[in-house]
């Protein structure tokens, strides 16, 4: 078994210790904002028909073009994104119905929505302070080319297209999710949708999930370690819809993509020092003839991801020409064929 394997095994108890914490600190904070449960969306008026088509922030979206495909499909059916990739929809004229938030990080996830405050100076502050600690986040994943072009420019679009269409936006937001995110959305007059994160067994008698549950009387639902899964769930268990298309679900990075520009590339450097390449896990994609790579934590996410989809009552297609997500219960289609024909 490959270093990357064994290292896979030990990601779930790493993800709990990582994100409890913050998570939990943060559902104190959002308390006082709470009116509404996740549940009520299923009885929102959110697209047409039983189908959906689901957003991850994966590179697939921009080297396959599959964001403008989307828009020139005319979908009418639901669309539930992940957080990182509003931008990139909103720019590509895709108002989604749906935008899920879960990470509890103070700084990072608001941008994400546009951040009002950002500056050229407290940004050229922010990253060299950042940078000083060894946290590049924003250098290392970003794989939207609007973004890497012009960070400052790419805000203060983004900023105006959230206040533009946030009052037509639902935010499905869980307890964990970061304070000033959640502001900005609320101040862009998006509606809030509130949900727990399942952080460990519920029916644990020494459970967390349990009693954060029992103090705020919101559902708890297993969004699978990271935003992507979740938006998929809320489409098949929230909002009941039976053929669910994936884009931008990679799990992985692209071809020829450096080691270090992934989200855990120094930790594992960290870690292992010359060693950390094997860590990553190459799997080769025989629907696009590429072989892509994936980190401990995104392969372990794929296996939850496909242990999810075998009990699931929905059919579940890959549309975005990449990565690692095949196979196990997830069919393969192109997002033409998915909104021409399968989700009828």
């Amino acid at each position: 078994m490959s270093l990357g394997h064994r290292l896979a095994r030990h990601i779930q108890n790493a993800t709990f210790d990582r994100v409890t914490g913050e998570g939990l600190a943060n559902a104190e904070v959002n308390r006082g904002l709470i009116e509404q449960s996740v549940l009520t969306l299923a009885s929102c008026r959110l697209g047409e028909g039983d189908s959906a088509i689901v957003v991850g922030a994966g590179a697939s979206l921009h080297r396959r073009g599959i964001l403008e495909r989307l828009a020139a499909s005319k979908y009418r059916g639901t669309i539930v994104v992940a957080d990182a990739v509003l931008g990139g929809c909103l720019r590509n004229g895709v108002v989604p119905h749906v935008v899920v938030s879960v990470d509890p990080h103070p700084t990072r996830i608001v941008r994400w929505f546009g951040d009002p405050s950002l500056t050229e100076a407290r940004d050229d502050h922010f990253q060299r302070h950042t940078t000083q600690l060894g946290d590049e986040y924003f250098e290392r994943q970003e794989f939207d080319p609007a973004i890497a072009e012009n960070e400052m420019k790419a805000n203060r679009e983004l900023v105006r297209l959230v206040d533009e269409h946030g009052p037509a936006i639902k935010l499905a937001v869980a307890t964990s999710a970061a304070p000033t995110a959640v502001e900005r959305c609320r101040a862009a007059g998006m509606a809030l949708f509130w949900w727990n994160p399942m952080y460990d067994d519920y029916d644990s008698p020494t459970s967390i999930t349990r009693r954060l549950q029992r103090s705020n009387r919101l559902p708890c639902l297993n969004g699978g370690g990271n935003v992507g899964t979740a938006a998929w769930v809320i489409a098949q268990a929230v909002l009941e819809k039976r053929t669910i298309g994936l884009i931008g679900m990679d799990f992985s990075y692209p071809p020829g993509r450096p080691y270090w520009k992934t989200q855990y590339g120094p930790d594992l450097k960290q870690m292992f020092g010359d060693r950390f390449e094997e860590a990553f896990i190459h799997i080769e994609n025989p629907h696009v003839g590429e072989t892509w790579f994936t980190d401990p934590a995104y392969y372990w996410f794929r296996d939850v991801f496909f242990e999810m989809v075998r009990r699931a009552g929905c059919r579940t297609f890959n549309c975005t020409e990449g990565g690692i997500l095949f196979g196990n219960g997830v069919e393969v289609a192109s997002i033409e064929d998915f909104v021409g024909t399968l989700s009828k």
